[in-house]
């Protein structure tokens, strides 16, 4: 069985990567500057390739 300051130890742990987390969302999902966000930009970029790969397909033989 583990002590309490065991379980303090890993209760500890567990909110550091959960700010850290947090941080990290943060800096991928908030536009900064006026700009796209990092999600918005690879959305798009998924968009766009979707829309490039069908039109390649409709293409006539």
């Amino acid at each position: 069985m583990k002590s309490k300051r065991m379980l303090s130890i890993g209760g500890q742990s567990m909110t550091e990567y959960l700010v850290g987390l947090a941080v990290v969302t943060a800096i991928v999902a908030v536009p900064f500057d006026g700009r796209a966000s990092l999600v918005e930009y690879f959305i798009d970029m998924v968009r766009i390739a979707y829309l490039r790969f069908f039109t390649a397909i409709a293409l006539p033989a």
